[in-house]
């Protein structure tokens, strides 16, 4: 053989025909992936901050995400959503630092707005008040069970929120009143020059209404799960006070479907939580209002029910916590990520064995049988 025709490429002898049986294996595998999403309910791009349907007003008792003190403007609270027990925000100052009269704390971060906003309305001639501020989770305890003590539960879930749901605790709910005033809770507060100023003017300071009147002026509102209430309002900041404002939604409304963290079935799709900083030592101290120095103290009467969604454990409890979805169908697919990987190494392998052997003659691979 001469040089030449050292340099001509091998003929390789013609192979015969694979059954494709690796091949169709694998295929099934890689079609099974997508499949196994779709079924789990997984969105093909990366899931959403929010479940963005309003949930029903059945009552609950799911962690809240997120519910950072640094996420204060962004956490919601409801009859489904809650804080824990030791939620205390470490910023908390009395109502007097934000130029209103009255008695109770609020946060520090409210403060700069609030003070611009009781100087507007006082330059309008509706000067006004706070009538209760911020609230431990003891003391809506205290008063939600007196509520139900008096009324029945029924009747009190419909205008107090049960301890860990109320926007008090988070020291950025505020009964506000006229200064000077009277109980704001007596007749429609919205009515007077302070009440109708703050309703056309707070959202500008970063304060909305919580709980409006419903459709047609009703005074249940099944957006807000809660009985209307024009002298309740929650500190937002301005710019998410002006979104919520514009998006004619309630603040309820507006955080769950464009910031609260949870999955379809209520279950939280991080573990966000509180981070405290340097804390005041115990509970501030209130000044009582008429209403709640005469609210019964709480006896036998239970401040919830059996929530009609399973409780979440917070982070940290002895309770173990629902299992994510995600992690399961993550972890299966990464199983049979793993398993195509080595069905198509197994394909080659039996590709490359099975090479020499026919090409001297030999006999063919059994996987080709």
């Amino acid at each position: 053989m001469n040089l030449f025709d050292r340099q001509q490429p091998r003929e390789r002898p013609e192979r015969p025909e694979r059954s494709g049986r690796p091949r169709r294996r694998s295929h099934v595998v890689l079609v099974a992936l997508p499949l196994l999403a779709a079924l789990a309910g997984l969105p093909a791009s990366a899931p959403t901050s929010a479940l963005g349907r309003l949930p029903s007003c059945d009552l609950g008792d799911v962690y809240t995400v997120p519910r950072g003190y640094d996420e204060w403007s962004i956490t919601l609270v409801d009859r489904l959503l809650r804080v824990g027990k030791d939620y205390v925000p470490p910023d908390l100052v009395h109502v007097s630092e934000a130029g209103l009269p009255g008695g109770g704390h609020i946060r520090a971060v409210a403060v700069d707005d609030t003070k611009a906003m009781a100087r507007a309305a006082r330059a309008a001639g509706a000067p006004i008040g706070v009538w209760s501020a911020y609230r431990s989770y003891a003391q809506q305890q205290q008063i939600f069970t007196g509520y139900a003590r008096q009324n029945g539960f029924d009747s009190a879930i419909t205008y107090s929120q049960r301890p860990g749901h109320s926007e008090h605790q988070l020291g950025l709910g505020v009964d506000f009143m006229s200064a000077g005033g009277g109980d704001p809770l007596q007749g429609d507060w919205a009515t007077t020059a302070a009440g109708a100023w703050m309703r056309d003017n707070s959202w500008t300071f970063g304060w909305v209404n919580s709980y409006p009147r419903g459709k047609d002026g009703a005074r249940w509102n099944d957006r807000t799960c809660l009985r209307y209430e024009p002298w309740h309002y929650r500190y937002l900041g301005r710019e998410v006070a002006r979104k919520v404002h514009r998006s004619g939604l309630t603040i309820r409304e507006y955080l769950w479907r464009n910031h609260t963290q949870l999955d379809s079935r209520g279950r939280p799709l991080s573990t966000s939580t509180p981070r405290p900083s340097a804390r005041p030592s115990g509970d501030p101290p209130t000044t009582a209002s008429p209403s709640q120095s005469s609210t019964p103290a709480p006896t036998t009467v239970s401040s919830t029910r059996p929530a009609a969604i399973s409780p979440l454990a917070p982070p940290g409890s002895s309770q173990s916590p629902v299992l994510d979805s995600r992690i399961v169908v993550g972890g299966l697919l990464a199983f049979l990520a793993v398993l195509t990987v080595g069905l198509v190494a197994r394909r080659r392998r039996h590709r490359q064995a099975g090479e020499l052997p026919r090409m001297q003659g030999g006999p063919a691979d059994p996987a080709d049988r």
